[in-house]
């Protein structure tokens, strides 16, 4: 139900500028871990979509206004309307949504109120908001004017006053950003499309409630282990013919950056909202929206509203002038959730100089009240930027906060090089403003901060491995000295050199030595014990007190991962994992123990197994039988199928999941594997997932067997897609930093090209 479709006439609404900052920050963003989500918006802005999708992430009830309206006045709100008038439509409206909110306070998702905007809606609307998330779900205003079906005058006329309404009495924005047809893939199905606005608004969801939820697997950004924020000001994002694959550049944390002149700017609220929208689509690292102080004190009221903007969308960390502050900061950290705040002061003097910042205990103060500090300067010698390094660790010993520190201009660039928490680096395109990521990697290693690294793949059958391609390209992108190379051996014994090797980082772990290379690691993970099998080992080299040097090799397995994230990218709604849902996995080797746990990760329950040595499948079964009885509350039942002719089984349904773990080619040969399936195994009504986590010059017999079914709902995914996947986890686990997605994605298109692979 919305204003637009409701409003005889014109609306009316007004409201007069918050006088204070009390009221431009707002309520105190902190709720209850059960507490309803409120979805509210125009018409075509996608609230029951979203509602649907939290209610299913969240595992939350989902309660749409104008169903719980029809069925308690057998008729819909238009219908309503045009019968008894708007003022009693009103009437009922206020006294239903009351009775949903008493009713349901917790644990569900609601979408749909305040779509007459009137006055009382908005009263209830503010007041819920005090004890519970209350979303404006935006759109682009385009597309909300054609699906309302008004002239662009009328509904822009409505618009001002609607987005009013919203805005006044929600407490969080988010832009649902339309999905377009895509170059790359424009036959794609519309369910597949909605698989990223998934993951960016539950990640959104987790950010509101305080629920970590990082996507990389790397440093912490605020560690003290030189990390980087990629600057990307406001007028970059405004750019038609923006490169978005330049975001993932390897950066630690993205900081979208509001200068002075942007604050003043009409059209900062929206453009706000969707260029943080854009950025949480394109990329995977936090995000820091670094507001610059005023120029001056009559415009900190803009200033107070800007930030109070940024509150509204949720973002991992927010920066305040302390210079500035005048009671800013306490009602910032009382409004702000939990977006971490980071105090930023900026002087003219160099940082570390006599006269720097944070020197008397008023000021010690203060910043102590923050998540995190930055203190800039302006270097006028090279030798003032080492001064940095010693300010930042007194002022980090004292505060026992991190603390970010550089001097800016082309002479401050050095300390930017050297420093160790969220230093400022920019895209390729903007070189000439700063430095980029690859620069101030080599820089590191110029400096010998930072030692040249081999890595190796292992393994009997890696002739037509493109892991080396992938993880070199990245590394290069980066700007990091290391190597990945290759190494094929029939003897698991040929592995010892490499583990003992102080040059290497680490060793890619290919089949058939995936269980076989346990014994000889100090640590496994938790996942990689669970699974009985490691793909990624990471080497530790240390030095003693007593001049001794030891190695750590720990073990993890991102094989799962990779397969576990391509299954649930690619399931459509009507194959989402519920009870009763199976899965096929087709081998039973280490592969095939992955899978069988990205699949219980996924909330699968229910598997079969196929293998053509019966003896090897049914000991993958009893291990991961023994495995759910060891652990409390696992129920996890798996069933091996003997031969294609078997029939499957009465007591469970079709799989909607088939994973092949099996090599495209026989072990230590050129020939192919020729394995066809049950047609009858294959017959779900609503198609599935069909994954491969092999790869080769050729397709297997089995990707031949589920390509046709494309129409019939089945989703053919490659092993180069799981290649990927896994490689920038292992990439990410090797490193320390965060992958450059889109370079290592490049690679393995261009390599596959090159190579002959078949996508």
């Amino acid at each position: 139900m919305s204003a637009i479709e409701s409003s005889p006439g014109p609306l009316k609404y007004s409201s007069t500028p918050p006088a204070s900052t009390d009221e431009i920050l707002g309520i105190r963003r902190q709720y209850c871990p059960d507490a309803t989500i409120l979805l509210v918006g125009l018409f075509g802005a996608g609230k029951k979509t979203l509602g649907i999708i939290a209610s299913v992430a969240l595992r939350r009830r989902f309660v749409d206004f104008d169903a719980v309206f029809n069925q308690e006045v057998q008729s819909s709100p238009q219908e309503f309307i045009a019968r008894h008038g708007l003022a009693r439509y009103r009437e009922l409206e206020l006294q239903i949504s009351k009775d949903l909110l008493t009713k349901y306070d917790k644990g569900c998702v609601i979408v749909g109120l305040g779509g007459t905007a009137s006055p009382s809606q908005r009263t209830l609307l503010t007041e819920c908001g005090h004890r519970h998330p209350v979303i404006y779900v935006r759109r682009d205003e385009n597309d909300l004017q054609r699906l309302s079906g008004t002239s662009p005058d009328k509904f822009n006329r409505i618009f001002e006053v609607v987005n009013a309404f919203f805005v006044s009495c929600t407490n969080f924005d988010f832009f649902n950003h339309t999905q377009s047809e895509s170059q790359s893939a424009p036959t794609l199905p519309a369910y597949l499309k909605l698989k990223e606005t998934e993951r960016v608004f539950v990640a959104f969801l987790h950010r509101i409630f305080g629920r970590y939820n990082r996507q990389v697997f790397s440093t912490d950004p605020f560690a003290k282990s030189h990390t980087y924020a990629l600057q990307v000001p406001v007028t970059y994002l405004d750019h038609p013919e923006l490169d978005l694959e330049s975001l993932e550049s390897g950066a630690d944390a993205i900081a979208l950056v509001v200068h002075p002149s942007d604050i003043n700017s009409t059209g900062l609220t929206e453009k706000l909202v969707r260029h943080i929208a854009l950025l949480r689509k394109h990329s995977r690292v936090p995000i820091i929206v670094d507001v610059s102080a005023p120029h001056s004190t009559h415009s900190a009221f803009d200033y107070h509203k800007t930030l109070a903007t940024v509150l509204r969308l949720a973002p991992d960390a927010l920066t305040c002038c302390l210079e500035c502050d005048n009671g800013l900061l306490a009602k910032l950290k009382s409004a702000k959730g939990y977006i971490k705040i980071i105090g930023t002061v900026h002087e003219s003097n160099p940082v570390g100089s006599q006269a720097s910042a944070l020197t008397t205990p008023a000021e010690l103060s203060r910043a102590s009240e923050c998540d995190a500090i930055r203190v800039t300067g302006e270097a006028i010698s090279p030798d003032q930027n080492y001064a940095c390094l010693s300010f930042s660790h007194d002022i980090e010993t004292t505060l026992k906060i991190p603390i970010i520190t550089y001097n800016t201009g082309p002479i401050g660039q050095a300390s930017i090089c050297l420093g160790r928490t969220l230093s400022p680096v920019v895209v390729p395109s903007s070189k000439e403003a700063g430095i980029t990521m690859r620069d101030a990697q080599s820089a590191l290693t110029a400096c010998f901060l930072q030692s040249r690294k081999t890595f190796t793949i292992f393994g009997q059958s890696v002739k037509y491995s493109l892991s080396a391609a992938m993880h070199n390209t990245a590394y290069a992108a980066c700007g990091l000295p290391h190597i990945y190379d290759t190494l094929q051996s029939q003897s698991l014994s040929d592995i010892h050199r490499l583990l003992k090797d102080e040059n290497h980082g680490g060793v890619t772990i290919s089949l058939p030595y995936k269980s076989a290379i346990l014994p000889f690691l100090d640590e496994v993970s938790s996942d990689a014990k669970d699974i009985n099998a490691v793909n990624t080992v990471v080497l530790e080299h240390s030095q003693l007190p007593n001049g001794e040097r030891v190695t750590i090799r720990r073990g993890y397995n991102t094989d799962y991962i990779g397969i576990r994230d391509c299954i649930h990218k690619h399931l459509s709604p009507a194959n989402a994992v519920r009870d009763g849902t199976t899965a096929l996995i087709i081998g039973a080797g280490g592969m095939a123990h992955a899978a069988i746990y990205a699949c219980y990760e996924l909330g699968v329950r229910r598997m079969c197994i196929y293998n053509r040595t019966i003896e090897n499948a049914k000991r993958l079964a009893d291990y991961f039988h023994q495995w759910a009885k060891s652990k409390s509350g696992v129920n996890l039942q798996l069933d091996v199928l003997c031969s294609p002719e078997d029939p499957w089984p009465s007591n469970c349904r079709l799989p909607t999941i088939v994973t092949s773990c099996i090599p495209p080619y026989e072990l230590g040969s050129e020939d192919s594997i020729d394995m066809l399936l049950s047609e009858q195994w294959l017959s779900s009504r609503t198609g599935g997932v069909y994954l491969e986590v092999g790869y080769g010059p050729s397709r297997t017999r089995l990707m031949e067997q589920f390509l046709p079914r494309a129409s019939k709902g089945w989703v053919v995914v490659d092993g180069l897609m799981v290649l990927v996947e896994q490689g920038i986890v292992q990439y990410e686990i090797f490193t320390k930093r965060p992958a450059p997605v889109h370079v290592m994605r490049h690679a393995i298109r261009e390599q596959s090209i090159r190579h002959g692979f078949v996508h």
